[in-house]
């Protein structure tokens, strides 16, 4: 009885396996199963919509105002750390950290779309 389980068991496996193998729509083998090409390029990005009016709207008069006091005051702690950060030779992390990432979002995105380049990597991104 349990050789005849572990029979069905193994058959299920192996049919389930190979099925999905070959529902997959390209031809199996080794190179394409251990192929790195794929993972270096990430997931497919969807086809980018234009924003809609009212995110354009949000954008220019609520969003691209905050980001310049954001650059402006970025640019003031950048200076007022400076003397701090040029010892450990942090600069350039700390000028793309406070000024380049906030006035890159305000000045250099499209209106109504994010850039990756610009946002916080997280868990959820």
């Amino acid at each position: 009885m349990k050789l005849l389980l572990l029979a069905v068991i193994m058959t299920f496996i192996l049919v389930g396996s190979w099925g999905s193998i070959g529902l997959a729509g390209e031809a199996y083998s080794l190179s394409k199963a251990y192929n790195m090409d794929k993972a270096e390029r990430g997931f497919k990005e969807p086809p980018k919509k234009d924003p809609s009016a009212s995110v354009v709207m949000l954008d220019a008069v609520l969003a691209r105002p905050l980001g310049l006091a954001t650059t402006v005051a970025g640019t003031g702690v950048f200076v007022l750390t400076l003397p701090f950060s040029a010892p450990s030779r942090s600069v350039d992390t700390a000028a793309w950290g406070l000024i380049g990432r906030p006035g890159g979002w305000t000045f250099d995105r499209p209106m109504g779309r994010s850039n990756p380049e610009y946002e916080e990597p997280s868990v959820f991104k």
